[in-house]
């Protein structure tokens, strides 16, 4: 919301500088994010939190710098049109002309609980003032035509927003308040043709939409320069209705954020007034009818106010006229039922977000200000034993610190994702879950997997300058074809592994396999074997699926070079998916841990060849099945292929420790066993020995 100071002025006395001033609203909960300078004039640009949609406008900033100056606020007049002062409830007016053709219908009370309707004839279509067009412009509306621009000036000075249709181009003079019918089209002020679904309320003449409620006119009934008779609209539309309709259609206005928040039931009449008057004023209209449709908005019931209880929860003590004082500075009235009851307060419309006793609690500390209150600490006394931690999640912390002590760095990414994402990750549409109604199609389907966040959260720390990134996610997916949520674990690793004086280590595929080896064994009990599978994000014929006992558990891969362009990475990126569906179900027993060995172990070197689609896991599970309780350690140091060793072949060399837990081993029983285990590799495996 952006609030020229010149303009503030009109309203309240404004003695403070523009940086004193931004500081005390931003100490009251009106942000000031920036002050900037428009032909001269300081303009604060203020963050309006969702509740405080009475701040929406020129008037609320002022009631707010009033309130906490001590101010008087001083309120504009609807000159020319014989009404009172802003504000205040204005007598209905007479309709000189009654048989000027106008009708206005409301079929949807829940969507719209008032509609004024003005007719001004004699309208001289034509620029605003200069004045006028400089308030515009330094708020950062555009401006169009004295009507257009009343319109948007009441807007901005007050939060309700209006709307000037052309008379003559309604069709029999008809305002009908409706929802819109199965797949009706409307030209909308921005030149889009748009299908309407049946939920959005409409405003319609006697034969088709003219406007979306609350959010834009149509162009076969705007304002143009031919135009002599306006019918200026003044309505209260449900918040929730026009959010719906706003999301639906993609389709934002300044009147859609207002009502979308609510707007002051009472200021429908006064709004209306005060632009019925500026058009008499600069554009020559005459009101020749007015139309009041619905029901004026009910009191508010009283906010009892225990003095006590309050100078509690704000650890101070305030006094009762000064609460009085401040609530009756935020307009609010104050009535009591004897000394020692408490305070029935009445807020006043404009303030929705005043419903109960602790909302005034904060609106007192406020004006006292935050700073003024004494820090204490909070006391509170627990009953009942504490809630106990379930499996699941005291199971994903231990996974946490385990991930964490393997060096890696936990991110967190968003849950959704665009289209564009899910191509870039070789995923369709089809095969993620869309949202029915998503607040941008930046974040409008399920992810299917977590490497889409983990990519984007590499590319941001490798742009910073970091020279290496290891990341572990825990997060939900929904894989394509499926329909319910899974827990997932992501790995991430590109750039350097480490940095030291003698040289850098770089994160590659066996970073990545020790690290999924590592988690497999605790989350499963079981070893984890690799096979090739086309896996979407991963480059061509790096990617492999994961099984424990035969059974996929999840996905490993190099990242594309396709994804790492499309991100403008030039490092190497490594990616894999486990499953926790079922280690987290699962029961598992406890951990035993086995002494050190007493007895030295025999060492010896086994060298072979094998073809180069033979698994390493292969080979170590063949060793130790054969080696039984003698087989200790077994360690692949060393794998070649290249000349002598013939084309789709390759040479390994293992280092091996037999141990014996309860003596010895002499060096015939080691070789004995050692010359078993290589015919074994030979007989089942084809290996050839060296």
């Amino acid at each position: 919301m952006k609030v020229p100071l010149g303009w503030l002025r009109d309203y309240v006395a404004v003695r403070l500088s523009p940086e004193a001033l931004a500081k005390r609203l931003t100490m009251a909960g009106l942000e000031v994010v920036s002050i900037e300078q428009v032909d001269g004039e300081p303009v604060l640009d203020l963050e309006i939190t969702p509740n405080r949609p009475d701040c929406l406008s020129i008037i609320g900033v002022a009631r707010e710098v009033a309130a906490l100056t001590g101010q008087r606020l001083k309120l504009p007049l609807a000159q020319g049109s014989g009404l009172g002062a802003w504000g205040k409830s204005q007598p209905r007016a007479r309709n000189p002309e009654p048989r000027a053709q106008l009708a206005i219908r409301v079929e949807d009370r829940a969507g719209c609980r008032r509609y004024i309707g003005r007719l001004i004839e004699g309208v001289r279509i034509g620029s605003s003032p200069a004045w006028m067009q400089r308030r515009l412009t330094a708020c950062g509306a555009r401006p169009i035509n004295n009507v257009v621009d009343i319109t948007n000036y009441v807007l901005l000075e007050c939060g309700q927003p209006l709307h000037a249709f052309d008379h003559h181009r309604l069709a029999e003079g008809t305002i009908l308040v409706r929802r819109a019918r199965a797949n009706e089209l409307l030209t909308t002020l921005d030149g889009i043709r748009r299908a309407l679904s049946s939920d959005t309320l409409v405003i319609a003449d006697a034969r088709q939409a003219v406007a979306i409620a609350g959010i834009m006119g149509g162009t076969g009934s705007e304002v143009i320069p031919q135009t002599t008779a306006v019918l200026l609209e003044s309505a209260w539309f449900d918040p929730l209705t026009i959010r719906r309709a706003a999301r639906r259609l993609g389709l934002a206005s300044e009147s859609s954020y207002r009502f979308e928040r609510g707007v002051d039931p009472e200021g429908v009449e006064a709004a209306s007034a005060r632009a019925a008057a500026l058009i008499q004023q600069l554009a020559g209209g005459r009101q020749i009818r007015l139309l009041d449709v619905g029901a004026k908005p009910p009191k508010r019931a009283a906010i009892p106010l225990d003095a006590q209880r309050l100078c509690r929860w704000l650890g101070t003590r305030i006094d009762t006229p000064t609460i009085r004082t401040s609530l009756a500075r935020l307009s609010c009235r104050i009535a009591s039922a004897g000394a020692s009851a408490p305070l029935q307060v009445f807020p006043p419309s404009f303030r929705q977000d005043l419903r109960q006793e602790v909302d005034l609690y904060e609106e007192l500390a406020r004006l006292i200000g935050y700073d003024r209150l004494p820090s204490t600490t909070p006391v509170g006394r627990l009953t009942g034993a504490p809630a106990e931690e379930s499996d699941g999640s005291r199971r994903l912390q231990v996974l946490r610190c385990l991930c964490a002590s393997l060096g890696l760095t936990e991110a967190i990414s968003w849950a959704l994702v665009s289209e564009a994402d899910l191509a870039r990750f070789g995923f369709s549409a089809g095969q993620a879950v869309k949202l029915a109604n998503p607040l941008s199609q930046d974040h409008a389907f399920l992810r299917p997997s977590l490497a889409i966040g983990l990519m984007q959260a590499i590319r941001r720390n490798l742009t910073q300058g970091l020279a290496g990134v290891r990341l572990f996610e825990l997060g939900a997916i929904i894989p394509p074809g499926a329909r319910q949520e899974r827990m997932s674990l992501g790995l991430a690793l590109a750039g350097a592994w480490s940095r030291d004086w003698q040289r850098a280590q770089p994160c590659d595929f066996f970073r990545l396999k020790g690290l999924v080896e590592t988690l497999v064994g605790r989350l499963y009990d079981r070893s984890c074997e690799a096979s090739g599978a086309e896996v979407p994000w991963a480059q061509p014929g790096s990617g492999a699926s994961l099984k424990v006992d035969g059974r996929v558990v999840g996905v490993a891969g190099q990242v594309s070079r396709a994804i790492l362009e499309a991100l403008d990475l030039s490092q190497e990126a490594w990616i894999a998916e486990l499953s926790l569906d079922a280690p987290m179900a699962a029961e598992r027993g406890r951990r035993t841990v086995e002494p050190p060995p007493t007895f030295p172990p025999v060492k010896r070197d086994l060298s072979l060849t094998v073809s180069d689609t033979t698994p390493c896991a292969s080979i170590e599970r063949l060793i130790r099945q054969t080696g039984g309780a003698w087989a200790g350690r077994v360690d692949l140091v060393d794998r070649y292929t290249g000349k002598p060793v013939p084309a789709g072949r390759v040479s390994l060399t293992f280092a091996l420790e037999y141990r014996d837990p309860r003596r010895t081993l002499t060096a015939e029983e080691a070789d004995a066993l050692h010359r078993r285990i290589g015919q074994a590799l030979v007989e089942q495996l084809g290996a050839q020995l060296r």
